[in-house]
């Protein structure tokens, strides 16, 4: 179909609407889930495979994997190792780990935190095979805000970044890759926006060396970034990286800034309704057909000084989020999806020899009612039915990662 690029626009707009505002449940909350039963208590991990020099399939799917809602945990890892992944993201949200302090506007002396749900869920991937990456990220305890509310406004960067190395202490032994913050360049996850690569700049900064004080083995990523802009509530991804780094449009510095390390970049290139290989309009707009722009982003920041690996060399890419619509006003038909899918795979592995990584989001469809659940980009349905794509990502894995 040829769009104009009003219908462009308007087709951005409301995408990002359904994709980003409040679509996903990253805040924890627990409305109208349905519990699965508990299974009983796990033996010992067994220590998973080293990582692959390959490319890596990976899935998230928190509320099945962490908070146990809706779909068997055990049931969900036997799919996803039937589907060929290799690696399972966990948002670690640092205002629900912090217990009943998380609402309180005073510091505690000693914070503490509740990780049993991640242990038990990490636990239960690496007795699978599966290798665990954390996302580090709000909401903040309403002691750590700038407005004293659980939410996040302006996060206290050296609170978190006690946070993070309290994570990576817990996890030295189980977790080797974290990234900071979800979606920072979205306001529904870090605000105020026009401040928002300021304060993730601090917060990144403050995260990093508190995880390889404990774990210097561990990577660390940095972005985690949606995938375009949206005028006053997403900042577009190549503009919010260069303001992080303090570059200019052109990459050139804008000002003294030490230059940022990290292992990684990690971004989120949906792209719902187009073939994964076309090239939707934004200079600063990075989705799955686009990636060319944020790898050639990331090749000027490291030549200008200003973001690199420890050695020196441009990010690799980790696309940590991705999948398509099954239900609502933007779904694809089955066989749309089944086609898309596996496309958008080899377009990741084959054309951007630096991306190391792809994430389908959701493994499960969440049901009505649940909190989140108009961003359903599930591959089965809660009895265990597999839907074409499921297939076709299977069939993809086995013959190419």
């Amino acid at each position: 179909m040829k769009w104009t690029l009003t219908l462009l626009a308007v087709a951005a707009a409301v995408a990002a609407a359904v994709i980003l505002l409040g679509g996903r449940s990253d805040d924890g909350d627990d409305r109208g889930a349905g519990r699965a039963p508990a299974p009983p208590p796990l033996p010992p991990a067994a220590t998973p495979p080293p990582p692959s020099a390959g490319f890596e399939v990976a899935l998230q799917d928190d509320p099945v994997f962490v908070r146990r809602h809706y779909y068997d945990r055990e049931r969900a890892f036997e799919d996803v190792r039937r589907l060929g992944v290799t690696w399972v993201r966990m948002n670690v949200l640092w205002g629900r780990t912090s217990g009943r302090s998380r609402t309180e506007r005073t510091p505690p002396a000693r914070p503490r935190y509740d990780f049993v749900s991640y242990d038990l869920a990490v636990a239960a991937a690496r007795r699978h095979g599966l290798r665990v990456e954390l996302t580090l990220t709000g909401p903040a305890p309403a002691w750590a805000t700038a407005d004293g509310r659980y939410g996040h406004l302006r996060p206290d960067a050296r609170a978190f970044g006690h946070f993070a190395g309290v994570v990576a202490r817990h996890f030295r032994r189980t977790v080797a890759r974290y990234s900071i913050w979800n979606e920072p360049n979205f306001d529904e996850f870090l605000t105020p926006l026009s401040e928002s690569p300021a304060i993730y700049r601090r917060l990144y900064e403050r995260a990093l060396p508190a995880i390889k004080r404990v774990n210097p083995r561990a990577q660390v990523l940095i972005g985690e970034t949606a995938p375009y802009g949206i005028r006053g509530r997403v900042m577009p991804p190549l503009a919010f990286l260069r303001a992080v780094a303090c570059a200019r449009s052109d990459y050139a510095p804008a000002r003294r800034c030490p230059e940022l390390r990290a292992d990684g970049y990690a971004h989120h290139p949906y792209q719902f309704e187009t073939p994964p290989e076309r090239t939707e309009p934004g200079a600063d707009t990075a989705q799955i057909g686009s990636l060319d722009r944020l790898t050639s982003a990331l090749d000027r920041l490291a030549g200008a000084g200003l973001l690199a690996t420890p050695s020196g060399a441009p990010l690799p890419v980790y696309l940590t989020e991705f999948g398509y619509f099954r239900r609502g006003g933007r779904a694809l038909s089955e066989a749309r999806r089944a086609d898309y899918l596996p496309r958008a795979y080899a377009v990741a592995a084959r054309r951007y020899p630096r991306v190391r990584q792809l994430l389908q989001y959701q493994l499960a469809s969440p049901p009505a009612g649940y909190f989140g659940s108009h961003f359903n980009t599930g591959l089965i349905g809660r009895e265990g039915a597999r839907t074409p794509a499921f297939g076709a990502l299977r069939a993809w894995a086995a013959r190419e990662a």
